[in-house]
């Protein structure tokens, strides 16, 4: 009987996981593209990618930050590398937790800064949850050859 219990518990954690899910699906759909700039739409990305989990598409918005100094700034994460795939992968498992955390999103600001660097972007989105309140989350971009990469995440 305990066994059966068992079994009850982890089918119920398992349907509460899709159920999530299926939520959190339900609101990266839900987002207007035409109504979003470009570093919104990369995190728009980045958010359906990582809820996907095709970590391939997520690799494609997240800039290289690696012992490869020539690819700095200038590259995103390569997955045939295992340790690139890993940190895409635990990016995506951050944002996977904030976004199945949540009942809705929506992008709150936009600001554009000149650093030592280049241009940063800073992508500002409010994370509604139901018991926790709003969560801010700050999603920060940098030019590069491949376009407007995401260099972090607060």
């Amino acid at each position: 009987k305990v066994e059966d219990e068992i079994d009850i518990s982890d089918s119920n954690i398992s349907s509460n996981r899709n159920e999530e899910s299926s939520n959190a699906e339900t609101l990266v759909d839900a987002i207007d593209l035409s109504k979003l700039n470009e570093c919104q739409k990369n995190v728009q990305q980045l958010l359906g990618s990582c809820l996907d989990e095709n970590y391939s598409a997520a690799a494609k918005v997240i800039m290289y930050r690696g012992s490869d100094e020539s690819r700095i700034g200038q590259d995103s994460f390569n997955l045939s590398n295992a340790s690139e795939a890993n940190t895409v992968k635990v990016t995506c498992a951050v944002i996977s937790a904030w976004l199945g955390a949540s009942k809705s999103y929506e992008f709150i600001s936009y600001q554009e800064e000149e650093t030592e660097f280049g241009m940063q972007y800073a992508v500002e989105v409010l994370f509604t949850q139901e018991k926790l309140g709003a969560k801010r989350h700050f999603f920060y971009f940098m030019d590069t050859p491949k376009g407007k990469l995401l260099v972090d995440m607060l």
